[in-house]
Formats: structure tokens, C-alpha cells, sequence
């Protein structure tokens, strides 16, 4: 990578690793639905907006936006309702630790990969790249195991689910978008996402809307803003720059500058078993990549 390349995935890492403080800090007021239709409508109209600067047209195949909806909930309004739940209903340090079971998103991608995809193969070493990383989610979890009536063990649950919608929403992607001008698919699924929501946000948080906070609207900006739009635009620059496997060592940083941004604004401790489960999970998503992340690639390599 260039040092324009690794500095804008470093900027991307930062972004995307505040997202986890914007929700959490959201959600104190805006009931998290609401606030998810909110951040995906925003984004859609800035991620229009460039659409439209770009003077790329939207597709008009009703076959293709199906498949546009199918991703807008599968990879945008549920895994962001059930983050943003998830987060409201966690206690202390509940953006890192969102933030850590997000970083799980390789390893589910990988086992759904494995199951639907004939020309996957899990070799064992992926097997224990995969065993190793939820090792890390068991480690985690084990202090909520003994407890699963508190809602704090049910917002855990909601985030690790979310990041496995993610994987589905990855491989489907792939398989079906490769040839759209990537801000489209990104468009898509925004401006579906929100459009799913907007009925919902409407029955299920009619009775719970309040005077939101400046620090809850900010938040919500923020989010859709530079955790979305702006995220999505560089996300999207970045893999065509260096490619989709470049870009995915966003992983290995993203959590933690969410501990980071979770500790300095929220106070929330950096917890020995946070780390711990943390480095368990990047080093099976590593295995499972095949890859040491940030390693000098060969001359060949770089100019293929």
C-alpha cells in the first residue's frame, strides 16, 4: 500500500471504530429503531448525492432491486437494529465489546461460505482458525452465561447475531453485485433498509419518542455522516485501489479504536478479558485469512 492507501485505511479504522460510540451514545434517547431509519436514511441521500455527481444512473431491472432489498435488510436494517438494541441494552463497556464481537464477521462469512458455496473449502487449518476465534466469543461471554435473563446477556447475543447477518450479507454481495458500480449496491441497501424501517420505526417507537439530546442527534450525524456515507465512499475507493483482501485488515484495527473511543469518551474500562477474547478472535480470523496482516508484499504481488 501507498501512504495515501494506508492512511486512508487507517482514517476508515477510526470512523468505523466511533461508530460503536455514536450508537451507544444515540440510543440513550432516540429509540433505536428510529434511530437506525434515521442513519440509513441520511446516508442514502448522501450517498445519492454522489450518485448523481458521479453521473452514475441507477439501474432500472425490478429483479435487481429485490435482490438491493434482500441486502438492505439482511446487511443493513437488521444487523444495525440489532447493534443499536443490542447496545442500548448492554451494560458498562458495551461499544467494545459490540465493537469485538463485530470483529467476527470473517469467521462467520467463512462457515456460511463453507455451506453454500460448492467451491469452498475448509481446510483444517481454517477449521481451527474458526475454533480458535469463538473461542475468544465463548471467553467473552462466559461472564453472561450463568445470567441469561439479564437483558445484558441478550444484548451480547443480538450484537453476535448481527455480526453473522454481516457474513450472509458479505458472500450475497459478492456473488450477486460484482459487476454494479459499487456505490450502487451501498445505495441499495441504504435506501431499502430505511425504507423497510420506516413502518416499523413508526408502530414500535410511536410511544417512546422523547426530546432527543444534542449529544444523541450528534451522535446520530456522526454516524450516518462519517460511520456510513462517508465510510461506505472510502470502503468502496479502498478496495478498488488495493483490492477486497487489502482492504479487509480494517478488521484487525477497527476494534481497537473502538475500546479506545469507548474508554476516552465513555469510560469504559479496557478489561483483561476484553483483550484477551479480542487477540483470540484476530488470531483466528488471521488463520482463517491465511494471511499476517500489514506483511510486505513481493514486487510481483504489488503490481499485478
Amino acid at each position: 500500500m501507498t501512504l495515501r492507501q494506508m492512511g486512508v485505511l487507517m482514517i476508515l479504522a477510526l470512523v468505523w471504530g466511533a461508530s460503536f460510540l455514536f450508537i451507544r451514545l444515540g440510543v440513550e434517547t432516540i429509540p433505536p429503531i428510529s434511530f437506525v431509519f434515521l442513519r440509513l436514511a441520511i446516508a442514502a441521500v448522501l450517498i445519492y448525492a454522489v450518485l448523481r455527481w458521479q453521473k452514475i444512473s441507477l439501474p432500472r431491472e425490478r429483479k435487481l432491486w429485490y435482490s438491493l432489498g434482500f441486502v438492505g435488510f439482511i446487511n443493513a436494517a437488521l444487523p444495525y437494529c440489532l447493534f443499536a438494541w443490542g447496545e442500548h441494552k448492554m451494560g458498562a463497556n458495551a461499544s467494545g465489546l459490540a465493537s469485538i464481537y463485530n470483529a467476527t464477521t470473517p469467521l462467520w462469512t467463512v462457515i456460511l461460505a463453507f455451506s453454500f458455496v460448492r467451491s469452498e473449502r475448509l481446510t483444517g487449518v481454517r477449521t481451527f482458525g474458526i475454533l480458535l476465534g469463538f473461542a475468544g466469543v465463548v471467553y467473552l461471554f462466559s461472564r453472561s452465561i450463568g445470567n441469561i435473563d439479564s437483558l445484558d446477556t441478550w444484548g451480547q447475543i443480538a450484537c453476535i447475531i448481527a455480526s453473522a447477518m454481516y457474513g450472509i450479507g458479505t458472500l450475497y454481495v459478492r456473488r450477486t453485485f460484482g459487476s454494479l458500480p459499487a456505490l450502487i449496491p451501498a445505495f441499495g441497501q441504504m435506501a431499502s433498509g430505511a425504507l423497510m424501517l420506516l413502518p416499523i420505526a413508526i408502530v414500535v417507537d410511536h410511544n417512546s419518542w422523547q426530546t432527543p439530546s444534542l449529544v444523541s442527534l450528534g451522535s446520530l450525524f456522526g454516524l450516518a455522516i462519517l460511520g456510513t456515507a462517508i465510510a461506505q465512499i472510502l470502503y468502496f475507493w479502498l478496495v478498488k485501489q488495493v483490492g477486497a483482501a487489502r482492504t479487509s485488515q480494517v478488521t484487525y484495527i477497527l476494534p481497537i479504536f473502538a475500546i479506545f473511543w469507548g474508554w476516552l469518551f465513555l469510560n469504559e474500562a479496557i478489561r483483561s478479558d476484553m483483550l484477551i477474547g479480542l487477540c483470540l478472535i484476530l488470531l483466528g480470523v488471521i488463520i482463517v485469512n491465511g494471511k499476517w496482516p500489514f506483511r510486505r508484499q513481493s514486487v510481483a504481488t504489488s503490481s499485478s
